[in-house]
């Protein structure tokens, strides 16, 4: 556990400076770089680089399933298994927000890095990566590598 988290501390550092940009640093991309530094395999290597605006990553969404099925089949390829029980290293699904309409906030599934089993870092298109627990980042579900 200490090996991932101090892995895990290297890699939230590397990505202090980047800053979200559709198939450059989005919520995909921000898995699919841990998943590669941890176990060497790419899940997202066939549509890495072939999408550059939200619009286009939502198709390949639906094309998959929508973002859930698309997660979990892709981190299955990879050698990921659901988990109830997420520890610091593993990757989740949460409801994270992205704005407000009508003075009421919008949220939708996001991929996650959890930090432990009580916080989540996201990577946000405002903020960067940001880090919460589960009133913020409610858990859809969650995977480890097995």
């Amino acid at each position: 556990m200490a090996e991932i988290s101090a892995a895990l501390k290297q890699y939230l550092s590397s990505m202090s400076d980047r800053r979200w940009a559709p198939g450059a640093m989005d919520c995909g991309v921000f898995m699919a770089d841990w998943v590669r530094m941890v176990c060497g395999r790419d899940p997202i290597a066939d549509v890495r680089g072939t999408y550059d605006t939200e619009r286009q990553f939502l198709r390949i969404l639906r094309r998959e399933g929508g973002f859930e099925r698309s997660c979990a089949a892709r981190l299955a390829a990879a050698g990921y298994v659901a988990t109830e029980t997420p520890a610091a290293g593993d990757l989740a699904i949460v409801l994270a927000p992205y704005a407000v309409r009508r003075a009421k906030l919008q949220r939708r599934p996001t991929g996650a890095i959890c930090i432990n089993e009580r916080l989540r870092a996201v990577m946000t298109s405002d903020l960067g990566v940001v880090i919460a627990g589960n009133a913020a980042l409610p858990l859809l579900g969650a995977f480890t590598h097995g």
